[in-house]
Formats: C-alpha cells, structure tokens, sequence
C-alpha cells in the first residue's frame, strides 16, 4: 500500500502530485504480453518518480497497488 504522507522529493512533491508519475515494471512474459500482443499485463513493481528532479519516492509490489496499474 503507497503511505501518501512519508516521502517528499527534493523539489517537494508527494506521491499524488502531478509531477510523480509511475513507472511500471514488467516480467520479461509481461513485457511479451503488453508490447508485442497488445495484451494487459500485471505489473511486477511499480516506481513512483518525480519527472522534475527524478527522485524515486517510492517502490511497490503490493498486489492491490499492481492491480491498479495493470494495462499501463
């Protein structure tokens, strides 16, 4: 689960703000699926990543959070 209240990246943006965007990351079978197929995949991890200082705030595998982000 994402705790929105710990992690601030150096610019001062929280995981919700616009500027954190997540980035998933895929099994090399999800990769296959989601690229060549066109078929939504379960990511295995998700980062969450400032795109202005490129700070990570946060890394998740809990399968709730994945579940959010599948087809992505």
């Amino acid at each position: 689960m994402i705790n929105n209240n710990l992690k601030i990246c150096k610019c001062g943006y929280k995981i919700n703000d616009p500027h954190i965007v997540a980035k998933t990351n895929y099994s090399s079978w999800g990769w296959f699926l989601f690229t060549i197929l066109g078929m939504s995949a379960k990511p295995i991890s998700i980062d969450f990543i400032c795109t202005v200082c490129g700070d990570k705030l946060e890394s998740s595998t809990d399968q709730e959070t994945l579940k959010r982000f599948i087809g992505r």
